[in-house]
């Protein structure tokens, strides 16, 4: 594991105060989740036009219930600990194939406690397995890691790491059952409403596609390349500044403060943002923060993850981008 940045203790004392949990952010927010999926839907049915805007919504969406059942896993969602697993399961995890026992043993466990081990981070061997420290031109990278996951085609590694780190491996094979049984009572009740392509059309196709890719994105800007080199966890990990639009897709419930949660990841989403103004409090935190912006676009000055690829400017040890 990475050493740990050592902040002030008053920048620690302040930050405890943020450990303040309820039983009404959780459930809100899927809510909230679900009113875009329903939109989408609608939309969806409205005009099959609209049917490309429908499909990203409800990935976009899909990727917010992985957020829920992040934050519950880390004990961050609710005080009430019954509601906060439910919410983690049967409203989230579930529903995206994720089990819960997997998701905390590799999430929590492997990937908190291990971060930036090469051989024991289960994120850095995906990105090592992925090939983004493979050395190759620049117009190659963005091929492979750009273009491919733009046009889906890099779907089936995605759905592989998530089926085989978060469910398949699930000590709990009564929660394998549990997962199965979730997805029949939805398929069921998206085939009553929309006929036969409801589950098909509005679940597992985005599922399959804008889920896979925004979850990539999202995940290549958590940890590339800074995990490769990282002396600290506080330069292991990136906070996103994206444009507004841009947030609306991949930042939701505070996922675009990465490090922060890496950092303290018991603060609740709905304290991120303060948690944000009192670290930069912190000049090694401020410094590092200075040079984050967005995945593709950026809502500061600072230039989106993929222009510092495609310029050329972002580096890392095992990695070499050369001029096309």
């Amino acid at each position: 594991m990475l050493p740990r940045h050592r902040f002030s203790k008053e920048i620690k004392d302040q930050i405890k105060q943020l450990y303040r949990y309820d039983n009404y952010h959780g459930p809100l927010a899927l809510l909230q989740n679900l009113f875009w999926i329903s939109l989408a839907i609608y939309l969806g049915q409205s005009s099959p036009w609209l049917l490309p805007l429908s499909i990203l919504l409800i990935g976009s969406r899909q990727r917010a219930l992985a957020t829920l059942l992040h934050e519950a896993a880390h004990g961050a969602l609710c005080r009430s600990k019954r509601l906060e697993k439910f919410l983690g399961t049967w409203c989230s995890g579930y529903l995206i194939f994720q089990g819960w026992a997997s998701y905390k043993r590799s999430h929590t466990l492997d990937h908190h406690h291990k971060l930036g081990d090469p051989e024991r981070d289960p994120d850095y061997r995906y990105y090592q397995q992925s090939g983004v420290f493979e050395a190759r031109s620049t117009a190659r990278f963005a091929l492979a890691h750009l273009i491919r996951p733009l046009l889906f085609l890099g779907a089936p590694q995605s759905l592989k790491y998530l089926l085989v780190n978060r469910l398949i491996r699930s000590p709990s094979k009564r929660e394998l059952f549990a997962v199965l049984a979730c997805q029949g009572v939805l398929g069921v009740s998206l085939t009553m409403l929309f006929g036969a392509k409801g589950y098909v059309l509005y679940w597992l196709l985005p599922y399959l596609s804008t889920f896979q890719a925004l979850t990539w994105f999202i995940e290549l800007a958590e940890h590339y390349p800074m995990i490769a080199q990282a002396k600290s966890d506080l330069q292991a990990t990136r906070n996103r500044f994206s444009h507004p639009l841009e947030h609306f897709f991949t930042a939701m419930h505070g996922e675009n403060f990465h490090l922060i949660h890496h950092l303290f990841p018991a603060i609740p989403y709905w304290n991120l943002k303060k948690a944000h103004r009192i670290l930069l409090c912190d000049a090694a935190y401020a410094t590092t923060n200075a040079g984050f912006g967005g995945i593709f676009m950026s809502s500061n000055f600072a230039p989106s993850m993929w222009a510092d690829i495609l310029s050329n400017d972002l580096p890392a040890t095992g990695t070499v981008i050369n001029a096309s």
